[in-house]
């Protein structure tokens, strides 16, 4: 009970009571103990009382004060001490390209039970793109595939800026054109990154699409004609 809080320097029992608990000593003979004689006013008035309840309302108050001020210096120490490390938020917008941590989805690596280890994976893939930005609370919401069980808003600490690769810089890291998918009739299809561009083509329109895995020289100009279910053209019409 007499356990002073190291953030508000008062311990739970003075708070309440104005006053600290009293603690009997086990250890001391109870006839070393002196006694206590407590003489009563002979006049048996209300005013001591009163005055003896409104100074131990302001005691209570100005303790209370001193508490809430020591909790919010402790407030600010402790969030100065956890900036001092913590690298600044990222801002975002929409259609911007992120990396994803893959703290949330290393769960997937070893329920799979193929000999991988967690800590080697890699810690960020994508890249994705960001479909809602709300940059006041740090919070983006991505485009992520439909075989990613996991909800799709993220703070902006679990997010990278994504960087395209200089192909006349860094040729060696050049990753791989991911190949067509050949449907039944034996027709190709290529996935689409995004719409990055639009047109007008006769009395419609044109969209310029960037395709997954390609570069922007890939882009190609499409109708809408052959757009309109996909996912990255709800995305650019909204």
């Amino acid at each position: 009970m007499n356990s002073i809080n190291a953030s508000t320097g008062f311990s739970g029992f003075m708070l309440k009571s104005g006053h600290a608990s009293q603690i009997i000593p086990s250890l001391v003979s109870i006839d070393n103990i002196p006694s206590i004689v407590i003489t009563l006013p002979e006049n048996n008035t209300t005013a001591p009382d009163i005055t003896t309840a409104r100074n131990l309302l302001d005691q209570l108050h100005v303790d209370f004060l001193d508490a809430s001020d020591s909790l919010t210096a402790a407030k600010i120490s402790q969030a100065h001490h956890a900036n001092t490390d913590r690298s600044l938020d990222h801002h975002f917008t929409v259609s911007d390209k992120v990396l994803l941590a893959t703290a949330k989805c290393c769960w997937k690596y070893m329920q799979s039970k193929d000999g991988h280890v967690v800590k080697f994976m890699p810690q960020f893939d994508g890249p994705y793109t960001i479909l809602k930005a709300f940059p006041e609370s740090s919070l983006y919401t991505l485009v992520l595939p439909e075989n990613l069980l996991i909800h799709p808003s993220f703070h902006s600490s679990q997010l990278r800026p994504f960087i395209e690769n200089d192909v006349i810089l860094f040729l060696n890291r050049t990753l791989p054109r991911p190949g067509p998918i050949v449907t039944a009739d034996g027709s190709t299809e290529y996935f689409i990154d995004s719409i990055i561009d639009e047109q007008k083509w006769g009395r419609g329109k044109q969209y310029l699409v960037r395709w997954l895995g390609y570069s922007p020289e890939s882009d190609l100009w499409l109708p809408a004609s052959e757009l309109v279910d996909t996912a990255a053209f709800e995305t650019w019409s909204a």
